[in-house]
């Protein structure tokens, strides 16, 4: 390892211990001071997060109300930040016990087909809690995450997501994982809502097109497996709600183009329904709409 992953995974374990002795209400004040200070010093990320508010909101708010909802956005992250921390430091915990869950019946239905579930949602909420709970809730569970170009932190994040009982998926080698994973039935979580590049498939969000992953759509129409879209909504200090919605069946007409394309908009039409009514929820300081279509 280099020097600055050294320090970097330093500073997280340091994070982790810190977090562990905090109250929820305090450890929420410390979150919050975090993303303002990031707020205020971070100016690039700062000003990328208000283009985007601009863009989505600008017709509906003045300027100082998108001000101040960049500021809630990484007040957000930053109560994300000391939550996670002291949810990995503690010896023991009830996931339950911080979750309210809306529709998780859905999951039991479509288990009875016998082709797996596929959750899909997005950087939005607590969403490392929504895995987690997918999980405390009974239902086999694997994530699909990236590696980290950190080795020690990555480590440390996936042996965290194994604790809170999920199953992690490489993403480098994601495709006969999640295949593997759905023929036995289990759950598979995808988060959708990152550039895509140029492979992805163009869809409109929050009204403009933006690159957006095959995977769920195509997975779903290649195994059958349903698709549900779900969201973790914070609602006091250390207590969520988590709705799954009603699922989507891929059914392939042949023109796997035209599916991948048609279902890939139903479920990115969920988020952002999500994403408008809970603006501060969603991960803002990503360059969503980095990749355009080509000019024809």
């Amino acid at each position: 390892m280099t020097l600055k992953h050294h320090i970097e995974y330093t500073g997280v374990c340091l994070l982790m211990r810190i977090a562990g002795l905090l109250s929820p209400s305090r450890g929420v004040w410390i979150g919050e001071r975090m993303g303002d200070l990031a707020f205020d010093l971070v100016r690039k990320r700062r000003d990328l997060v208000k283009q985007h508010l601009g863009r989505v909101f600008g017709n509906e708010h003045e300027p100082d109300a998108l001000h101040k909802l960049a500021r809630n956005v990484y007040r957000h992250l930053g109560r994300l930040a000391t939550e996670h921390a002291r949810l990995l430091a503690a010896e023991t915990t009830d996931i339950r016990d911080r979750i309210t869950v809306i529709g998780d019946d859905h999951i039991a239905q479509a288990r009875r087909q016998g082709k797996g579930v596929i959750l899909v949602t997005g950087h939005f909420g607590y969403w490392e809690l929504l895995g987690a709970s997918v999980a405390a809730l009974g239902y086999p569970m694997a994530v699909v995450a990236k590696d980290q170009h950190n080795p020690a932190v990555n480590t440390l994040i996936i042996k965290g997501r194994e604790k809170l009982g999920m199953k992690v998926i490489s993403m480098a080698a994601a495709t006969h994982a999640i295949m593997r994973t759905l023929r036995r039935n289990e759950c598979v979580g995808l988060l959708m809502d990152q550039d895509a590049g140029p492979g992805g498939t163009f869809v409109d969000f929050l009204g403009l097109e933006a690159s957006t992953y095959q995977g769920p759509a195509l997975f779903a129409l290649r195994s059958g497996a349903p698709i549900i879209p779900c969201f973790i909504i914070r609602e006091g200090a250390e207590h969520h709600r988590i709705v799954f919605e009603s699922p989507i069946e891929a059914v392939p007409t042949g023109d796997e183009i035209a599916d991948i394309q048609r279902y890939t908009q139903t479920y990115t039409a969920v988020l952002e329904r999500y994403v408008r009514t809970y603006p501060d929820h969603w991960f803002w300081v990503h360059r969503r709409w980095k990749t355009r279509p080509a000019a024809v």
